[in-house]
């Protein structure tokens, strides 16, 4: 069929005004469900259950309520494994104790050839989805994630850099 000349299809909104979500929170559900890689129905029920929707769990775990990082955070900080920052804190108290911790291991965060051919730690699925409870949009996170200030880990993050480097 030709096309009509001095036809021009007009494109209308679907909805004129903004929905209550919208009014609510400042953007539409389906904006913060792009950003989290989730579907908006996960972001209406974070409304239901939290009652906001920059909350991804009811509480923090045991790590972001002491450290303000997760476990894999720490672990990426400090060059480690999850498990051994985890005997880290049974053994020393805390993970950030490089300057107790009397020599790093041989093969820190690297892969001996016995191990070659195995995914590193930080591809396993089981560590993918460890993120913060929390969303940066949300108003306590500042507060939240200054816990980590408390423990002084810039010193021991550059101590873990420097035993690296030494075993390279």
């Amino acid at each position: 069929m030709p096309k009509k000349i001095g036809y021009e299809l007009k494109v209308k909104p679907m909805f004129k005004k903004a929905s209550k979500f919208e009014e609510r929170w400042g953007e539409p559900a389906y904006k913060i469900a792009e950003r989290e890689n989730v579907s908006t129905s996960t972001i209406h029920m974070r409304v239901r259950n939290y009652g906001n929707p920059y909350q991804r769990k009811a509480k923090p775990s045991d790590w972001e309520d002491k450290y303000g990082k997760t476990i894999v955070e720490i672990a990426q900080d400090l060059l480690l494994s999850p498990q051994t920052v985890s005997q880290r804190e049974k053994t020393y108290g805390n993970p950030y104790c490089e300057d107790k911790v009397k020599k790093g291991g041989p093969n820190r965060n690297k892969k001996t050839d016995k191990f070659k051919n195995t995914k590193h730690w930080s591809e396993l699925d089981q560590f993918k989805g460890d993120i913060f409870w929390l969303m940066p949009d949300h108003p306590d996170y500042d507060y939240e994630r200054s816990k980590c200030l408390l423990w002084d880990i810039d010193k021991h993050i550059a101590l873990a850099k420097e035993k690296a480097d030494e075993n390279n």
